[in-house]
């Protein structure tokens, strides 16, 4: 057990160590085209709708806007589907083109840093849960395990379903497009099937719900008995048009509430039955009339009835309670709760509610502390679903020992590897906790077998694709632009702190592929833009509305981690930075291992696994190949050139 004090001791410190500097370093975002809601809020303010892709916005207590150099304080009132609305203190007119927003993201670690201090006060039962996540033992469930599916699974995702019933803790290690998602819905579905209560929880409310809607699908193929009240989704849902409304804890609480509320009516016609007997009356005596035979009668009659059910104060006690409702004893009551990771750390209705088992999907994504909460959950099983060779939790803390146990994912802790090499023999030398799914569905085999040959040792096989393709004239769905040969270089935004860089040639190329795909009528909504670096992201969207394109979505690496696009094009914007009528070049952090570690095959991994038909690199090779040439960036680019 001193190991896992020693943990949560450093868990304590690195997040308060995050806690300050969030608070040192508020999070930021540039919005565009707000457009003014028509219901109007109370004392004259106004509510705008803007996109977004910050999330963790919906937490912050209030948000600093900027507005042609005017600054106001806002807050923020729904983030649904990407459509943030904001509430500002007085009408900015009809629309607002430009915001820039700041707000300090702590509230998620605040309440994570309560939850440790929580689970360290723990009895030895609690910190033993924690221990079989990260000291774990390979088949110590009982017993024949049989398992049900739609016989539509592969080999390996067969194994990973009878790995989850058979062992207290498994790890399943999936490339993109392996069918992770299907394949947990069928670990859930076998867990309900065998009478166990399940806690699923990802990172991202888009993550949750495919990840229920997977499981939704595998109960009816296994023909589960499993009634629709006994699920939940806690939270709020991403997939609109999805069947998920009925499934949402809200929902179902208010219906809740309905049909308590039906079962008072009864009593509270009867006590408005008196009050109108009792007026009646009072209005006969004020007339200087007797109280009629059946005005007495009636009156008798219903206090009598009052008496039977306990007498007035009981009855009124009993319509209190049945208006409201208990919604920790309702959660607790559900078989399948579906949620994110930050909304168990959160939500005070998770407190001492346990489950049979935990299944955590983009596990590889997880912070440590967020793990060490879900796994305080945890009766029996718990399961961590994710891909090593993607992108690893981020932390903003300049401090390095927080730093780099808030950035280290449960995988890599485990299994105590720094490298791909050591991460599979991992997974060679523990078989019964681990799994590898080794076949994808979804990428084009000419770029599934060079992310398969540089990610994962040449592992990662290519089963029936069944989308369509854009493929080049070497039969190929991947192109790299080299702009060398259009003398690229850097520049540094004047007066900003940190390095900002500007790549004026990438951007005009950037601008010229989103038109070209416009021209072939590829839908706006289609099109991704990854960069390495959030000031870049912030210059492609506005060069792009100002030019008039709309709906294409520009982000970090981080942002398109666990989506998809039909076209991808991945500007790696380094050139050499032009200095004193010279060129300087030099490597960077996102892009350098030597830097950065196993985070840069992860980051390249994601930008490279990202689209559905066609993926585009924007690079400057000459600067490549003099800084990156024996890195993992230059050796990567080599292999599709």
């Amino acid at each position: 057990m001193d190991h896992i004090q020693k943990l949560l001791e450093q868990a304590y410190d690195a997040l308060e160590s995050e806690i300050k500097a969030v608070q040192e370093r508020p999070s930021s975002d540039l919005l565009f085209n707000g457009v003014k809601s028509k219901v109007e809020p109370p004392d004259k303010e106004a509510d705008y709708t803007f996109e977004s892709h910050q999330p963790s916005i919906r937490y912050a207590e209030e948000i600093r806007a900027t507005i042609d150099e005017k600054k106001y304080t806002v807050h923020p009132v729904s983030f649904e589907n990407n459509e943030l609305i904001l509430r500002f203190p007085k009408d900015i007119g009809s629309s607002i083109q430009e915001c820039h927003v700041e707000w300090e993201n702590d509230f998620i670690l605040k309440k994570t840093l309560v939850e440790i201090e929580r689970i360290t006060d723990s009895d030895e039962g609690i910190l033993k849960r924690l221990e079989r996540l990260f000291k774990p033992t390979e088949r110590d469930v009982p017993g024949n395990i049989e398992i049900s599916e739609d016989g539509r699974r592969n080999e390996a995702q067969k194994d990973a379903v009878r790995k989850a019933l058979a062992n207290r803790t498994l790890f399943i290690w999936g490339p993109p497009g392996t069918g992770k998602t299907a394949t947990l819905g069928y670990i859930i579905a076998n867990y309900l099937k065998t009478g166990k209560s399940v806690l699923f929880a990802s990172n991202t409310n888009r993550a949750v719900d495919v990840g229920l809607m997977s499981a939704l699908h595998a109960l009816q193929n296994v023909d589960a008995t499993i009634e629709p009240g006994e699920i939940t989704r806690f939270g709020e849902i991403a997939l609109q048009e999805s069947d998920l409304e009925e499934y949402v804890f809200d929902v179902q609480m208010e219906k809740r509430v309905q049909e308590k509320k039906e079962t008072a009516d009864e009593w509270v016609d009867l006590l408005e039955r008196r009050e109108k007997t009792l007026r009646a009356t009072k209005e006969r005596l004020q007339s200087g009339k007797k109280p009629s035979n059946k005005l007495e009668l009636e009156l008798q009659l219903i206090d009598q009835k009052i008496e039977d059910m306990g007498g007035r104060e009981e009855l009124e006690l009993k319509i209190e309670e049945h208006s409201k409702i208990n919604e920790r004893s309702e959660l607790k009551k559900r078989r399948l709760v579906a949620t994110t990771l930050a909304k168990v750390c959160t939500s005070d209705l998770f407190f001492d509610l346990d489950f049979d088992a935990v299944v955590v999907d983009e596990g590889s994504m997880a912070s440590l502390p967020y793990l060490m909460v879900l796994a305080s959950h945890c009766k029996w099983h718990m399961v961590v679903v994710g891909d090593p060779m993607q992108l690893p939790p981020i932390a903003i803390t300049n401090e390095s020992t927080a730093r780099n146990f808030l950035e280290k994912d449960i995988f890599t802790t485990v299994s105590n590897a720094e490298t791909t090499e050591q991460l599979f023999a991992w997974h060679d030398k523990h078989p019964g906790m681990t799994a590898f799914f080794d076949t994808q569905y979804r990428l084009e085999q000419s770029l599934a077998d060079v992310i398969s040959t540089v990610f994962y040792e040449g592992r990662l096989k290519t089963g029936k694709y069944t989308g369509k393709l854009e493929l080049d004239q070497n039969g190929r769905a991947f192109h790299l632009v080299d702009t060398s040969k259009y003398g690229p270089y850097l520049e540094q935004k004047s007066g900003e702190r940190g390095f900002k860089p500007i790549n004026l040639v990438h951007q005009e190329v950037v601008e010229r592929l989103v038109q070209k795909l416009g021209g072939r009528g590829v839908p706006m909504d289609q099109v991704g833009i990854i960069v390495p670096f959030r000031s870049a992201v912030y210059d492609l969207r506005n060069r792009l509305y100002e030019s008039g394109i709309r709906g294409v979505e520009v982000g970090t690496i981080h942002t398109f981690q666990g989506r998809e696009k039909d076209y991808i094009i991945f500007d790696t914007v380094m050139s050499g930075e032009k200095q004193r009528g010279s060129h300087r070049h030099y490597s960077v952090r996102p892009l350098d291992e030597e830097k950065n570690g196993l985070s840069v095959p992860r980051l390249l991994n994601v930008a490279f696994s990202r689209s559905r038909k066609e993926l585009v690199v924007i690079a400057d090779m000459q600067h490549v190949d003099r800084v990156y040439g024996g890195k993992f960036l230059g050796r990567l680019l080599e292999k599709i050139k």
